[in-house]
């Protein structure tokens, strides 16, 4: 009568998880066609675009992933493993390129223009100056 009752639950459990997966598989189904508005992808800059592409390519390669799993498949030795990681150096050399424009010092040109106008001015020589200096 144990093992019925064990089986029992183990099905439960089984039967719950299942629906949590259902319901987090239409949760990223919303979010997906959120993401794929074109009204929202045309107002994103071209580093917000680099970043969005990079992102949907990793999410949907992580739910291929997770396929794979679901199917007995081990992801590891599939070409998807390869993929993830071209992807994640992909991620990588985006943020360097994003902290390399963001971070790079940047020069005020009306400041520069100040500068050099300054140091270039040489003052008048009053006559009165030049009487006395003679």
């Amino acid at each position: 009568m144990d093992a019925d009752f064990e089986d029992l639950s183990h099905n439960v459990e089984l039967i719950s998880r299942l629906k949590q997966l259902y319901q987090a598989t239409l949760r990223f189904e919303d979010r997906i066609d959120l993401a794929n508005d074109p009204a929202i992808y045309d107002k994103l800059s071209n580093s917000d675009k680099i970043k969005y592409n990079l992102l949907m390519s990793y999410s949907l390669n992580s739910m291929f992933w997770m396929y794979l799993r679901t199917e007995g498949i081990d992801p590891t030795k599939h070409q998807i493993k390869n993929e993830n990681d071209r992807l994640k150096k992909s991620m990588e050399r985006a943020k360097q390129i994003n902290d390399k424009n963001t971070l790079m010092p940047r020069v005020d040109k009306n400041a520069a223009q100040r500068f050099i106008r300054n140091s270039l001015w040489e003052p008048k020589v009053n006559e009165k100056d030049n009487n006395e200096n003679k």
